[in-house]
């Protein structure tokens, strides 16, 4: 067990009063409040994935799912906005090239930690100049951008290419993509969060037209990384893959606690027996907390079997990240049906909105909603088993 994930994990417990409520003003404001964020950044929690030759400490993928799923627990907006800072830091440390990162991160004595927000799906175009490309488009759910310093996304560029030996950049299908950063100073922050689940993560959209990047600020999705050492030989997707999963194996985590407390003293009829009397809730408890554990063991398997690949000095094959890719949906599918399934015991009393339960409720479903979690995965990974029997059997 890793000292540094002991220590966050202490501070995390030791700050889940000041983080609860900030987690219910993130609500209105929707996005962090100030104290939530300098809480994050004494932690550290905004680098866990940086490398360390620049300022990062990066953990483990199974040390860094303990602490988020820890801090999903407490707040999952907060755990939100740290796990996609943390994912947005790692991905700008991880590959842009020497120049470029050390404009991000500094050098020497001068290092700073930035944080990173953004997403990688392929919302702009990219027009090759001399020394760069002029970078228009719109890129949403911005995870944290309110309190971000610089912002990351994807385009595919308008040079007739397809790039590589088929062009498609990790596997996502979009065919080549180049991953830029610019500083947020350079581009418009749409105020558009204005949503059902999620609500305090500030994930707002943002806007370049006609922006200069210099080559030094991008780097080909699916390209090796250029530091970072075991971390991010795992490529992607398997380097984001440790991120919502724990986030909502923690929140159903939650769940379960406070929809167990609400049942000690919540009758659906008067005078009739409390919830927690009733044996049908005993087996939807004892259901539930297997279910959540499923899905962690699941989900922790995958990752697991991936980082050895790693540490052995090879990135995970194709198999392995189909592995993980499934097991994130299957992980965050569970909890999502656990909560659902626990909401239901609440009675009307769970629709007001000073409930934990409806949080907990629209946040998994939002949770769910993630590109990175789309069913099609299944369907990927179907495709490759039946190809695996058919070439057994040939």
């Amino acid at each position: 067990m890793s000292e540094l994930r002991d220590q966050l994990i202490a501070g995390i417990r030791a700050s889940r009063e000041k983080l609860e409520s900030a987690g219910d003003r993130a609500e209105e404001l929707r996005t962090l409040p100030h104290d939530a964020v300098a809480i994050l950044r004494s932690l550290g929690l905004f680098w866990l994935k940086t490398p360390a030759e620049l300022g990062g400490t990066p953990l483990t993928p199974a040390e860094f799912s303990e602490v988020i799923e820890e801090l999903a627990y407490v707040d999952t907006s907060t755990a939100w906005a740290a796990m996609i800072g943390a994912g947005c830091n790692g991905l700008t440390g991880g590959w842009l090239p020497d120049e470029g990162a050390q404009r991000v991160f500094g050098a020497g004595p001068d290092r700073v930690r930035p944080v990173v927000a953004g997403q990688l799906a392929p919302r702009g175009t990219g027009h090759p100049v001399r020394g760069g490309y002029l970078v228009s488009g719109r890129w949403a759910f911005s995870s944290g951008i309110v309190h971000a310093d610089w912002l990351i996304g994807a385009f595919k560029p308008e040079d007739g290419t397809e790039g590589g030996d088929g062009g498609d950049a990790a596997g996502t299908g979009f065919g080549r993509m180049v991953v830029f950063l610019v500083p947020k100073a350079q581009a418009e922050v749409i105020d558009n969060w204005h949503v059902a689940g999620l609500q305090g993560t500030g994930s707002l959209d943002f806007s370049v037209d006609g922006v200069f990047v210099p080559a030094e600020m991008t780097y080909e999705l699916g390209s090796p990384a250029v530091r970072g050492g075991d971390l991010f030989r795992l490529g992607m997707p398997a380097f984001v893959s440790n991120e919502v999963p724990p986030l909502a194996i923690g929140l159903a985590r939650r769940a379960l606690d406070d929809m167990t407390e609400l049942a000690t003293h919540t009758a659906r009829f008067p005078g009739g027996p409390t919830v927690s009397e009733r044996a049908v809730f005993h087996k939807e408890l004892g259901r539930a907390e297997t279910r959540i554990r499923a899905a962690r063991a699941v989900h922790r398997e995958a990752m697991t079997a991936a980082w050895e690949a790693a540490v052995a000095g090879s990135a995970p094959g194709e198999e392995l990240q189909l592995a993980v890719t499934t097991a994130s949906v299957y992980a965050v599918e569970t909890c999502a049906d656990v909560v659902s399934d626990l909401f239901r015991y609440g009675g009307g009393r769970v629709l007001a909105l000073s409930s934990p339960m409806q949080r907990h409720l629209r946040n998994v479903l939002a949770a769910r909603q993630h590109l990175a979690l789309s069913e099609e995965h299944y369907e990927t990974a179907g495709r490759y088993l039946l190809q695996t029997v058919k070439a057994r059997r040939s």
